[in-house]
């Protein structure tokens, strides 16, 4: 069976849609090139950035761009705890922990029970080689309920 999708006059609704459809299916590229197009079409919709942002986020290899439109997504949007959390990552996988550490911090102010984002605050203070301040924040998202940071606590903090 052979599907085919034609395309006209798009809105950037449309395109953005298209873009959730395509990274739900797992097809990443498609994704961006749909999330693309909605912010040619709606230069300031902070969520078709985020989704590119992510989706190049899943792939690897754009740190730069995917920086940027996270950037972008939070400039429309800065109350987004999960563009700063995800922000912060890509720091912390370019060796920027500082950056990493201010953008975890910031969605933590935002949403102070998200507790993966304490996992990842730890994680970036261990690379600084700071062990107290990690094992604070493991513990901390341990309380809230992520059980990922136990090993850690086990082979760092006791």
């Amino acid at each position: 069976m052979t599907f085919a999708l034609v395309v006209f006059g798009c809105n950037g609704a449309d395109y953005y849609n298209l873009g959730i459809y395509q990274a739900r299916q797992g097809n990443q590229e498609k994704a961006i090139e749909y999330f693309t197009k909605a912010i040619e079409v709606n230069p300031k919709d902070a969520d078709a950035y985020y989704n590119r942002a992510y989706a190049q986020h899943l792939l690897g290899g754009k740190e730069k761009q995917t920086i940027s439109d996270y950037s972008k997504s939070l400039e429309l949007n800065p109350n987004d705890n999960e563009a700063h959390m995800n922000r912060g990552l890509i720091y912390m996988k370019m060796g920027n922990n500082e950056k990493a550490i201010s953008d975890y911090k910031e969605s933590i102010r935002i949403n102070p029970n998200y507790s993966i984002v304490y996992g990842n605050l730890g994680n970036a203070y261990k690379l600084k080689l700071d062990n107290e301040k990690a094992c604070e924040n493991w513990k901390k998202s341990l309380e809230l309920g992520n059980e990922n940071v136990r090993p850690r606590i086990k082979m760092n903090c006791e």
